[in-house]
Formats: C-alpha cells, structure tokens, sequence
C-alpha cells in the first residue's frame, strides 16, 4: 500500500475503530442489545487488521497516536466481550491480540502469559524530532530521542497484568509501567551483554515483586550486596522488611553513616583485615569512608540520601535465644492466640504444625505431621489448649505428655496409639531442653508479633532482621519455621491489595526450602507464602548460592529471578531449565549468563518482555561484613536497654517435673506450703483376720535413699476426694529423687510396696472379754468403751437380748412343766394310797402304785433343776446387758494384728506433689 495512501487511510480506520469500539460498549447495555454489539466485536478484528497495514510504511513520529488508539481500542474490545459473556475478561481473552498479527500466544511454563498493558498518552508524547520522547523518566539527563524498536517496546505486550484485569483479579493487577518505571526500586544500570557498557539507569517495578524474587550466586558474586540494595530500595519507599538472616551479613543495613564521616567507619572496619594490610583502625576507616563516598557518587548518591534513608524506617536486629540484641520470645509461641480458635482453624492449625515440628526438631525427632505419633501428640494437646483458650508453656506440655487430657487420639485409646512407656523417650527429651542451661533466654523477650516486627510505634516502616547465625542448625529451623508460620497467620488476616505491602527476605536459604523428599518444618510455610502471600501484597525474596537448594514448586511461583556468577555446571543447567521454560531461548541464556560477574546479574523479570543484564548500584549501608554477637550488641545497645524483656516464667513455679514412666501424678493440699514434695502414692484393700475388708490410701515422703526406704518414713493418710490432676498454680517444686529415673525403677518400687506394705499396715485392737467385740484398727481404748457403752442397738447386744428372751421364754416353759411334773406326782401319790387300802382290810397283800410315785417324784426333781438353770443364766444375761451401758475401759484387752501379703491388695500407686 502507498504510504500516501497509508497515513490517509489511518486516521479513518483508527476512528472507525475507535468509534466502533465506543458504540458496542454502548449497545451492548441499550435497548438494540447484544445483537449489535456482537457485530461490532466481528467487525473490529478486520478494521484492526487493515490499520496494521497501513503501518508498514509510516514514520514512528506519525504512529504514536495510532498505537495509543490502537491499544485502547483493543482494551474497549476486551471489556465488550466481557460485558457481553457478563463475566470478567481472562487471560485468554487478552492474550488474542499479538503486535505482529501472529494469532494467540501460548503461555509458558511457570504460569505467566504475554498480554497487552495500557500505554498512557504521556509516555507517548510526540517529539519534535523525527523519533519520541519519553518524560519524567527518573534517571534521564533530559529528552531522548527513541527508536522504532524502542517504541514498539512501550507499546508491545508485555508479561504481567494488564489494566484491563485489574477488577477482575486483584492479585495480577497493576497499573501500567515502562522500563523506567518512576518511584521503582533503584537496583542499578542496565547493561549491553555484548559490550557490557552501561545502557541507563534501571528500576524495579515494585509491584513485580508481588510475583516474588530469587537471587542466586556463588560466593562474592554480589548477591548479599544486591539484597541489601533492594532492602534500601523499599525502605526508601516506605514499604517494611522482615529479613530473616542465618549468616549475619543483614545487621550491615544499620550500618548508615549520614555523614560518611571516617570517625563512623573506623568504629566498624574489620580489625583483622586492617592489621593484616598494616592500617590502623583509623587509617581503615579513612580509606573505607573515601571509598564509599566515591562509590555512591558514582551512582549520583551522596551522605544526605544515606541520612534521607535513615530517617525513613526503624531498624531492629533481633537475636533468639540471647540477649546480644533484642531477645524474641520464641516459646511465648505456645501462648493462646486472641480471638475464636474455630473462627481461625485453619491458620492456627497450620501455625500448630510448625511449632510442633520445630519443637521435635530442637530434640532431634523428625516427624512427619500426618504420620508420627510424636507430632499428633503434641499438636492435639496444644490445640487443646488453645480451643479452651488456655496457654502452654513447656513446662505444662511435658507433664500432659505423660497424661493427656483426653482419651482418645482419633479413633484409638491413646494407650494403643502411643503407649505411655513409649512417651517417656519423647518427655525426657523435652525435659531435657528446658533443664539446658541456655534454656532461659528462649522464654523472654518481645512477643513473635508481625505487626509489631513490621510498624514501628510511630508510624514508620520497620526493618526487623531476625538473626540466627549464632544458633545450632536444629534451633535455628525452629525459629525460621516459628517465624514463617506467624507471617503466614499475619498474612492471611490482611486484605487484598494490588500494592507492595511487605517485604520478606531469607538469606542463604540452604537447607530449608530443599527438593523433595525433604520436609523441614519451614518448607511448608514458604510453599504457601510464595502461592497465597501476592493477593495481600507481600513479597518473598529469596537468596541461595546455587539453584539446586530450591523445590521445584517454589521455582515455579518466583516471577523475578537475578542470577550472578554460578559456581558449577550443574547450577547453570539448572537455571538453564528454570529460564527455557520461562520462555528464553538458549543460546541468549547461555551469552547472558557468560556476562554475570561481581556486581553484574542476569535479570529475568515476567512483567519484563526480554531479560537484561543488571549492575547492582553501591549500596549506602557499609557492607562490613558477618557481624558477630558482640558487634550486634554494640549495635542495639540503645535498644536493648530501653526495651524491657518480658519476664521469664519460673520453671518451677509453672508445673510439675516430669514423673517416670507409668507413675501417674496427682497434687494435694496438705499443709498450704509454697514448695510441694514428692510422695509415693499406695491405694490399698486389706482384710484382717476376723474383720471385714477396708480399702485405705496413704502416701510417704520420697526422701529416701532407695524405694526400699521409702517406708521406713511416717506415712500421711490420703483423703481420695482431695486429690487433683492439675499443677496448683504459683508453688514450686522439688526435685524427684535420682533413682526413679533409674532403668526398671518402676518394678523395684512395686516390689517394694508389696513386701513392705503388709508391716506397714499392723495395728492394735482392742477386745471386750464380757461381749468378745473387737475394736476398729486403730480405735483407741476410750473411743472404743465409749462406742461400746452406746452400743445398746449394736450386734452384740441385740444377740444378748434375743438370748435373754429366748431363755426367759424356755424359762416359762420349764416352769410350767414343773407345775405339771408336781401334779402329776401328787395324783400318782393319792391313787397309790387309794389302790392300797385293802392292806389294812386284809384283802391285799402287796403294795401298788410306788414305782410310779417314785418316778414322778423324780422327774419333778428334774423339772426344779432346769428351771434354777435357766434363772441362773439368765440373770447373767441381765449382768451382761447391764455391762454394755456402762463399760469400763480397763476391762478392754488389746492385741497386734499384722496382715499377711495374701490378706493385701494393691490397687494402685502414683506420685502426689503434697504441698
């Protein structure tokens, strides 16, 4: 087509489009409806296609307005299609226009696609030379002339989010950017790879690092600079830093000198280091301060943007388990968090997770959270806890390892799941964490509050660097999992943004972000910060000396990447594969990764259309160097006299030691003492001969040599119903005996009780000769008279009375038998006299009737005896009865009863804290 024609054809064809474009939006919610508008959406592709033509042979003076109306025509068309379907435009919707008329363009791997931004007119404005300028670029000397291919660049899709996204998903959404992005991250100067010459100033979008950041270079490529340098960009910007640091390199960004004075430097130059080279302190830091301040007049910095810099944040080092800087309350973690434990399961489940497994990690156990019985045990007790909204310390977790304020773990008894045996080990363990002499400093300190870490109290940003360099590798994954879980908890309370909210930072990442099958206990955290934390406007960086300490997934959410100088071909194959996927072609990946240096980096940025070459600037902050705990101290001495330490719960103020293996504990007000002592506990059942069963609990002071011994003490009776399963609060504790953490403890004091409590348990009693009643073991004299003389309902008595009833009843009958016996005897005498008259007539010669008064007489002789009998002995059952009412305790007799080992049963035993 003749250019003539062209430039003619393209102001028609732009405001057909444009007009086109306008009238559908129209249409589409008026009264002709979407009939039209879909005509419309048909017709623009065409009108859009012969506007491309036009363009091939017109001046890029003649095409700036074009492209900005070609641009928002294609934004007028997406927002009309989206209208139409009623649904938000997707990335396939956007991802249909292509500037060389080359159809849809695929996604890469990792997720990001390349699509249209808006350019802003202003970006566009036409020059009065034969090419375009840019304006208000930071950095710039004044207008520059730009080149065809410059400006296609500001009008070409780029990797990102498009305006026309930004209501549809807040997490991609951004305004639209150019490649000097004004109030950007000042990282440094883009670089020529083949010539390796400085193109111009370079600044980061921060809103790219929503998509997160990965620096990766060997040892003394820069990296650790470049971080600092990136951490003072967004200090700058007022955007907080949580840095979490395991080498001591981070506590340098409180090395800001406002007046770059060497007096400042000669305070923190390397000792070492100048004696080696002949310098003495002060000659250090001459040479030091002259070269800072050449090095960042170099980059157009001088001492007031250092002072600029200071003044815009509050720095904080904070040091776990010491006091060099500001202690963190790492073990306050186990605090019930504020609020509904079902309103934030989730999180607070997650946040269970991690401190559990930094827990097992600091004893050496590692556990799978959904397998080990270890991690189930101890996050369901915290849980627990929480639910009830009751804190923990470890000194209360222990003792509920042993008993459990539950029953069951899932489905199954505890005992079957993790038999109390079994969790001595993991007791002891624990035990023996908190009696470490160091122990103490883990329970001061500020509270682990993100807010707090990220907002100083008057408002300005903060810098809080943890630092764990001084930590064994165990503790120190255990306050980097700590910490990670509350930025996760903090995150996701925070509502979405497509801002740059916070920024958290790892250094030398080694070890707790590995491939699988790895699982420390800050893998899980990080994988979900790096997938949710964009949508609330935090971003992660990352640093590591080579790319094979990363998970692939946390690969695959990192959007910028700045790679230096690689130590090994692995680690290049490895960024090899990482940026291929990303869309770069090998062979560039290969020249630009020839061209990284000391200070020079690769930067691959997905919001970018191609990767650069990046210098990194000097860094204001004095990069001295790993600090030591001491020049931590020097450094927040300030801070850490003003700051008070939160007081530290005493340990034996707080629970009770750990109880062996199989002893359960218990607690018992006795005396109302502040210190409670440790007793064996002995529930018994013993039948003394004669007397009825008794079931007794007694208990006896562990302050013997041996468990032998223990019951040649004074025992203490137990009243059951007093005892308690919780600590008392406030009272302190002594310490158990040695031997019971012996091996076969348990068995030697069972032995023990067994043989010796039978002794223990003989008593007196004391015995009525008159009623043979015993008394009660241990029922003195007096008492047992006493019992006896107001006894007259007791057994004894109501069996003399029956008895004294039944005689005086026999008695009667005696007696009237004996009324009976005389008749009968005085009729057989008066027959015998009558049948004997005729003795005395003659007629008879022999007498008659005497055997039978004889016999009579006798049986009435019999009668009389058993009627004497019975008086006799009732009127001692009367003597009895009166004995009862009045009963002298001399008459009471005693005897020692000893129970043999058969006659005694041992329900139970235990330990009770008497107090």
């Amino acid at each position: 087509m003749p250019a003539r024609v062209s430039v003619g054809f393209i102001p028609v064809a732009v405001s057909l489009q444009v007009t086109l474009a306008v009238a559908a939006d129209v249409f589409v919610s008026g009264p002709i409806g979407r009939p039209v508008a879909m005509v419309a959406v048909a017709v623009l592709p065409v009108v859009r296609g012969l506007v491309a033509l036009a363009m091939v042979a017109v001046r890029p003076a003649v095409l700036q307005p074009v492209l900005v109306a070609f641009i928002e025509a294609n934004a007028a068309r997406v927002r009309l299609v989206s209208r139409i379907t009623a649904a938000p435009p997707t990335l396939e919707d956007v991802t249909r226009f292509d500037r060389r008329g080359a159809g849809e363009r695929k996604p890469h791997q990792g997720g990001h696609s390349r699509h249209p931004v808006r350019v802003h007119r202003a970006s566009l404005a036409p020059s009065r030379g034969t090419g375009a300028t840019h304006a208000g670029c930071n950095g710039c000397a004044g207008p520059k002339s730009l080149t065809w291919k410059q400006l296609l660049d500001r009008a070409r899709p780029r990797q990102g989010t498009p305006d026309v996204l930004s209501d549809a998903s807040p997490i991609l959404g951004r305004g639209a950017r150019t490649p000097l992005m004004p109030n950007g991250f000042f990282v440094g100067n883009e670089l020529d790879s083949a010539t390796r010459k400085p193109r111009g100033r370079l600044e980061l979008d921060p809103t790219d690092l929503l998509t997160h950041g990965l620096i990766v270079g060997m040892t003394g490529s820069g990296k650790t600079g470049l971080a600092i340098v990136l951490i003072e960009e967004a200090l700058r910007q007022g955007i907080p830093v949580l840095a979490i640091d395991p080498k001591g390199d981070l506590p340098n960004l409180l090395l800001l000198f406002d007046r770059l004075d060497p007096v400042q430097f000669a305070a923190w130059v390397d000792l070492e280091a100048a004696r080696r080279q002949g310098q003495t302190p002060e000659q250090a830091g001459a040479e030091a301060a002259a070269q800072w301040t050449k090095g960042l007049a170099s980059w157009g910095l001088s001492a007031a943007d250092v002072a600029d810099l200071r003044r815009r944040y509050e720095a904080v080092v904070y040091t776990p388990g010491s006091r060099a800087g500001v202690p963190l309350g790492m073990l306050q973690s186990l605090d019930a968090p504020a609020g509904s434990f079902d309103a934030q399961e989730e999180d607070l489940r997650d946040e269970i997770a991690g401190i559990v497994a930094g827990l097992l990690g600091l004893v050496g156990i590692e556990a799978d959270p959904l397998r080990s019985r270890e991690a189930i045990l101890l996050g369901t007790l915290i849980e627990t806890a929480w639910r009830k909204g009751e804190g923990l310390s470890l000194e209360r977790l222990i003792p509920a390892v042993a008993d459990p304020p539950f029953q069951k773990l899932g489905a199954l008894p505890v005992e079957t799941v993790y038999p109390r045996r079994d969790r001595q080990a993991l007791m002891l363990a624990l035990n023996n964490l908190i009696a470490s002499p160091s122990f103490e400093q883990w329970r001061e300190g500020e509270p682990l509050d993100i807010e707090r870490m990220l907002h100083a109290a008057d408002g300005r940003p903060r810098l809080s660097i943890v630092s764990t360099s001084h930590l064994s590798d165990a503790e120190r994954l255990f306050v980097t999992a700590l910490v990670l879980d509350k930025v996760k908890t903090w995150m996701r309370r925070q509502g979405g943004t497509t801002q740059l909210r916070a920024l958290v930072y790892m250094d030398e990442i080694y070890g707790y972000f590995p491939p699988h099958p790895a699982n420390p206990p800050t893998k899980r955290p990080l994988i979900t910060l790096l997938k949710q934390a964009r949508a609330q406007g935090v971003a992660v960086v990352l640093a590591t000396q080579n790319p094979v300490d990363l998970d692939y997934k946390g690969l695959a959410n990192i959007g910028v990447w700045l790679v230096g100088k690689l130590q090994t071909a692995q680690d290049r194959e490895r960024l090899r594969e990482g940026l291929t996927g990303a869309g770069m072609a090998p062979a560039v990946i290969d020249t630009m990764l020839d061209a990284t240096g000391k200070r020079v980096f690769l930067l691959h940025d997905v919001h970018r259309s191609a990767p650069v070459l990046l210098e990194s600037r000097w860094a204001m902050s004095y990069l001295r160097g790993p600090l030591t705990r001491e020049e931590i101290g020097r450094l927040m001495a300030d801070r850490v006299s003003a700051t008070p330490a939160a007081p530290a719960p005493a340990s034996d103020a707080s629970a009770a030691p750990v109880a062996p293996a199989g002893l359960a504990q218990s607690f018992l007000k006795h005396f109302g003492a502040e210190v409670a002592d440790p007793c064996l506990l002995v529930k018994y059942a013993v039948r003394y001969k004669g007397m009825e069963e008794t079931v007794g609990v007694r208990a006896w002071p562990l302050d013997a040599a041996s468990a032998a011994e223990v019951f040649d003490g004074d025992d203490l009776p137990v009243d059951e119903a007093l005892l308690s399963e919780a600590p008392p609060p406030g009272v302190r504790f002594a310490e158990l005996p040695a031997y019971l953490s012996d091996r076969g403890a348990m068995r030697s004091m069972e032995k023990a009780i067994k043989d010796r409590l039978p002794g223990e348990l003989a008593g007196t009693v004391w015995t009525d000769p008159l009623t043979k009643v015993t008394s009660l073991l241990g029922e003195d004299r007096a008492a047992f008279a006493a019992r006896l003389g107001q006894g007259a309902g007791s057994p004894p008595v109501a069996r003399l009375r029956d008895r004294l009833e039944q005689k005086k009843g026999e008695l009667e009958a005696r007696q009237r038998d004996l009324e009976g016996r005389r008749t009968e005897k005085w009729v057989a005498l008066g027959s015998a006299v009558l049948s004997n008259i005729g003795l005395f007539t003659g007629r008879k010669r022999t007498i008659s009737g005497a055997g039978t008064v004889v016999s009579k007489n006798r049986m009435e002789g019999t009668a009389e005896a058993r009627v004497e009998a019975l008086e006799t002995e009732i009127a001692e059952l009367e003597r009895e009865l009166a004995a009862h009412g009045s009963v002298d305790p001399a008459r009471l007799q005693s005897t020692t009863v000893v129970p043999t080992r058969t006659q005694v049963k041992l329900l139970r035993y235990g330990l009770v804290w008497v107090y």
